[in-house]
C-alpha cells in the first residue's frame, strides 16, 4: 500500500507540474512582441518547458516502473518544481492586466529581476533533475524498455534531449540483436599533427581529409590480457553509448574506434576519435596545467564551485551511462575554453582503465604515489584489494574537489608532491603500503576539515568530507550492506542527495 501511495502522490504533482508549467508557457507566449527582453524570456521559457515536459511526463507514464528509491527522490525534486512554478505564475500576473497585455512601464522598473530569476530557477532545476532522469537508463527492465519507446514515439524528442539519450543508452545496454547500431569502428585514418594536451594522455588530431579537430583518446592494451573478445565488446559498447548519446554533460561524443592490431593480429591499443564539444574552444588543457598555471591567482570563486559542479555531474552522468571511470583524476579532466568564463568547461577522459558497471574488473593497478594519491586506500598498488565500484569513483572526486577548492597542485610540474602535501610527503616514505594509504585517506579528511571551510565554505567542505568516506561505515551516502544488492540506483541518488545536489544549492 505505501508504494502505492507514494505512486499515487507523485503522480498528482507531476499533474500538477504539467498542468502549471504549461499555462506559465502559454502566460509567456501571450506577452511576447512587448519588448526585447519579455522575447528573450519568452525564448527562454519555451525551451526549458519543452525539456522538462519530456522528463515529466516520460516519468509520469512510466509510473510503477521507475524504482521505488528514485520516485522518492523525484517527489522531492518535484516538490521544489512547483514552487517554482508557482512563483513564477505570480510573477507573470504582476506585470498583466485583466487582458494579458504586458505593462510594460511596471516590467522595465520593477519586476524584470524578478522574472529572470524565475526563469533561472526553473533553468536551475531542469538542469539539477537531469543527472536524475538519467538514472532511468540504469534498471533492467524490459516493461521501462517499451514505455521509453512509446515516448519517444509520441514525443519525437530533439537529439540530446534526456529523454532521447536514455531511450539510446538503454537499447545499447539492452544486447537486443534487434536493435541495430551502425559499426563504431573506424578505417585507418590519417590524423595531423597530434599535439599532446598537457599532462594529459589525450591529444588534439586533424582529420586529413575533413580538416576537422578531434580529441583523441589510446586505450593500450595489457599484453597479460586474454580475454580479447571481452575487451572487444566493453570498447564497442563504450563507444556505441559515447557515440548515441549527444549532449551529455562533462562527457564527449564519440565519433568512433581505429584498432590497430600488432604482427600477431591481436588488438595493441584503441584509438577513440572524441568530438569537440560545441559551442567551446578547441584548445582545452588538462585540469592539472590550469591549477599551474593559476596556483597564485586563483580564479574567482563562483567559477570554481560552478567547476566543482560540472566536474561532480561528469561522474554521475558516468555512473548513468552504466560505466565506472577508474581513472580520475586532474590528468583525466580537459577544460575546454567557454566564451564569457576565464575557467572553462569540463570533461572527464582517460577512460584507459574503464569497465562496464557490470562488469568484471581486471584489477589491474601500478605503484605511481601520484595516481595512487586519488584512488581510495583499497585499490592502490599492482594488484588491488577490491573489485571496483561507483564509490571508488566518488572518492577520486573527493581528492580532486579538496584540490580544486584549496586551488594548490597536489603534483608539481616535475612529477613531485606539491606544496599542499607537505604535511603527506612523510607518509609516503611509509614501507607499508596499505597503512600508509589509510593515514593518507585520514590526512585529505584533515585537511578539507580545517583548510576548506574558510575558502570555500562548509557545505563546500561537507561535500569533500562526504566523497572522501563514502566507503567508510558511517557513510553519509550509505553503509555497504544498503549496496550489497543495489543495482546503481541507490549509490546514484545518494551521491545527488548529498554531492552534486549540495553543490548545485551553494550560492556565490
Amino acid at each position: 500500500m505505501e508504494a502505492v501511495g507514494l505512486a499515487f502522490g507523485i503522480l498528482g504533482t507531476l499533474d500538477i507540474c504539467l498542468r502549471t508549467g504549461q499555462n506559465l508557457r502559454e502566460r509567456y507566449k501571450d506577452i511576447r512582441n512587448a519588448g526585447r527582453d519579455v522575447d528573450d524570456l519568452n525564448l527562454r521559457v519555451e525551451n526549458v518547458w519543452i525539456h522538462i515536459a519530456y522528463q515529466l511526463s516520460t516519468v509520469q507514464s512510466s509510473g510503477d516502473e521507475v524504482p521505488l528509491v528514485l520516485r522518492d527522490h523525484i517527489g522531492v525534486l518535484l516538490d521544489k518544481l512547483v514552487f517554482c512554478l508557482h512563483t513564477a505564475c505570480k510573477n507573470i500576473d504582476k506585470v498583466t492586466d485583466n487582458t494579458g497585455k504586458t505593462r510594460a512601464l511596471k516590467f522595465a522598473l520593477f519586476l524584470k529581476g524578478s522574472l529572470e530569476k524565475d526563469v533561472s530557477a526553473l533553468e536551475k532545476w531542469r538542469d539539477m533533475f537531469g543527472s536524475t532522469f538519467y538514472m532511468l537508463s540504469i534498471p533492467k527492465n524490459p516493461t521501462l524498455d517499451r514505455i521509453l519507446s512509446m515516448e519517444v514515439r509520441k514525443n519525437a524528442p530533439p537529439v540530446g534531449s534526456a529523454l532521447a539519450n536514455v531511450k539510446a543508452i538503454r537499447d545499447v545496454q539492452a544486447n537486443d540483436p534487434t536493435k541495430h547500431f551502425s559499426s563504431v569502428w573506424l578505417p585507418p585514418v590519417r590524423m595531423y599533427f597530434p599535439n599532446p594536451i598537457g599532462y594529459s594522455k589525450s591529444h588534439i588530431v586533424l582529420d586529413e581529409n575533413t580538416h576537422t579537430k578531434y580529441i583523441m583518446e589510446t586505450i593500450t592494451v595489457d599484453q597479460g590480457q586474454r580475454n580479447y573478445d571481452q575487451l572487444d565488446r566493453d570498447v564497442t559498447k563504450l563507444a556505441t553509448v559515447l557515440r548515441e548519446s549527444k549532449n551529455v554533460p562533462g562527457i564527449l561524443t564519440c565519433k568512433g574506434v581505429v584498432r590497430k592490431v600488432g604482427m600477431n593480429r591481436l588488438p595493441e591499443e584503441f584509438q577513440f576519435i572524441l568530438e569537440m564539444p560545441h559551442g567551446l574552444g578547441d584548445t582545452p588543457s588538462c585540469l592539472r596545467s590550469v591549477l599551474h598555471k593559476s596556483a597564485h591567482e586563483p580564479h574567482p570563486l563562483e567559477e570554481r564551485i560552478l567547476l566543482a559542479r560540472q566536474i561532480a555531474n561528469a561522474v554521475i552522468f558516468v555512473h548513468n551511462l552504466n560505466f565506472v571511470h577508474k581513472n580520475m583524476r586532474p590528468d583525466t579532466i580537459l577544460v575546454f575554453p567557454n566564451p564569457g568564463k576565464t575557467l572553462g568547461t569540463p570533461f572527464l577522459v582517460g577512460f584507459q582503465m574503464f569497465r562496464s558497471a557490470d562488469g568484471v574488473t581486471y584489477r589491474s593497478g601500478d605503484d605511481d604515489w601520484s595516481k595512487n594519491l586519488y584512488r581510495h586506500p583499497s585499490r592502490q598498488g599492482t594488484h588491488p584489494d577490491n573489485i571496483y565500484r561507483m564509490q571508488h569513483d566518488i572518492y577520486s572526486l573527493g581528492v580532486i574537489l579538496l584540490e580544486v577548492g584549496l586551488w594548490a597542485p597536489f603534483v608539481d610540474q616535475a612529477g613531485h608532491p606539491g606544496e599542499a602535501l607537505s604535511q603527506i610527503v612523510p607518509i609516503l616514505q611509509d614501507r607499508d603500503q596499505r597503512k600508509g594509504a589509510t593515514r593518507i585517506k585520514k590526512q585529505l579528511v584533515s585537511m578539507a576539515t580545517h583548510y576548506l571551510p574558510p575558502r570555500m565554505g562548509t557545505r563546500y567542505a561537507d561535500v569533500v568530507v562526504a566523497c572522501l568516506t563514502c566507503l567508510d561505515k558511517n557513510s553519509e551516502l550509505g553503509t555497504e550492506g544498503e549496496f550489497l544488492e543495489d543495482d546503481g540506483i541507490l549509490v546514484g541518488v545518494r551521491f545527488v542527495q548529498h554531492v552534486s545536489g549540495v553543490l548545485e544549492e551553494i550560492a556565490v
